[in-house]
């Protein structure tokens, strides 16, 4: 696939790879543009030599998307540095999760897609809430574990919780861990804020945590493929990080993921994968106009329509998850309407 090769060339530039001359241009933009993988695949195009390169106007478009990615990353950032501004002059300190926790360890930062901001605020959130809403910000507190808000057209999901933990045992061990993490290694802040740069360990597993449960509501894409591909790259120690997973029933994911990006980067052929690992490989290339597009509807409506796509992936819980699929429904409902408390 040419937009495997893309990757393998912006992460590896020095490999020798011959690409097809009867190459589809035009229809591999629109497919990095929907896998959330435009920037990272111009680096690849970057190392080509012209002869190999698309046309110069799908080359226009190209940079003129990559170009618009890093703006809207600097923009993104702008506002968190503002929002970091406000809530420091009560003490107040947010981890910023996914995105520029990840992000940093590309090649180029800003060629990683991210269309929101994640930040968690363990002491002091709901005194960072009635600050937000004093500026005269509306605030959605729709999801028990965050509250919603656009600043400056950028979608914030200020946390409460890390994780999807009310009713959920394990993960709520996992939110333990990830608060353990924090507390046990010096703080490091992003440069020219007080902003919380989580340990490299916190960003693995909040990673699986989150791609699996993007794997479980048919979200899964191949900008997260990639994100494991630049993430395992990392100076860890990776028989502790599988110990960790193995506790977490996350281990099976992990065995996915891993064999998915092995295929992306040419260490192993698609056809040498398990039939169930081939069947996800294959979701995840296909479209998903809905994951792009906006979403206006109702939150009952948007309820609705995510227990459907979760009854649709149930072999993906069968397969790689660490419960199964009518147990995490039932307690999602049970949760919601019944057995509210988060206990921790």
């Amino acid at each position: 696939m040419l937009v495997s090769l893309l990757i393998r060339k912006a992460l590896n530039s020095e490999e020798s790879i011959e690409f097809p001359q009867d190459t589809d241009w035009q229809k591999a933009l629109d497919f990095t543009i929907e896998q959330g993988v435009v920037g990272i695949c111009f680096e690849g195009i970057e190392t080509l030599p012209a002869n190999q390169r698309p046309s110069l106007e799908i080359l226009a478009q190209w940079v003129g998307l990559t170009e618009q990615q890093s703006t809207q990353y600097e923009h993104n950032w702008a506002v968190a540095r503002k929002l970091d501004k406000l809530w420091a002059t009560e003490a107040i300190q947010a981890v910023v999760i996914k995105g520029r926790s990840i992000a940093q360890y590309y090649p180029v930062p800003s060629h990683r897609y991210s269309c929101d901001l994640d930040l968690f605020i363990r002491q002091g959130w709901e005194q960072a809430c009635k600050m937000l809403e004093g500026k005269g910000l509306k605030l959605e507190y729709e999801v028990y574990k965050e509250a919603e808000f656009t600043l400056n057209g950028v979608y914030v999901e200020c946390h409460r919780y890390i994780t999807p933990v009310r009713g959920n045992k394990l993960l709520q061990k996992v939110e333990r861990y990830l608060y353990s993490l924090l507390d046990s290694e010096p703080k490091k802040y992003f440069e020219g804020a007080t902003l919380v740069c989580p340990p490299l360990m916190f960003t693995l597993i909040l990673y699986i945590e989150h791609a699996l449960g993007d794997l479980q509501q048919g979200k899964l894409l191949l900008k997260h493929i990639v994100d494991w591909i630049v993430l395992r790259k990392q100076d860890f120690h990776w028989k502790t990080f599988e110990t960790i997973c193995k506790e977490f029933m996350f281990d099976r994911f992990l065995s996915l993921i891993d064999a998915l990006a092995d295929v992306i980067e040419g260490k192993r052929s698609y056809e040498s994968l398990p039939p169930s690992y081939r069947r996800v490989y294959d979701d995840v290339l296909s479209l998903h106009e809905d994951v792009k597009a906006s979403d206006h509807r109702s939150w009952f409506r948007k309820r609705v329509n995510l227990f459907f796509k979760i009854m649709k992936n149930n072999k993906n819980f069968r397969d790689f998850s660490y419960t199964t699929m009518p147990q995490f429904l039932f307690y999602s409902v049970w949760t919601h309407f019944i057995n509210k408390e988060v206990r921790l």
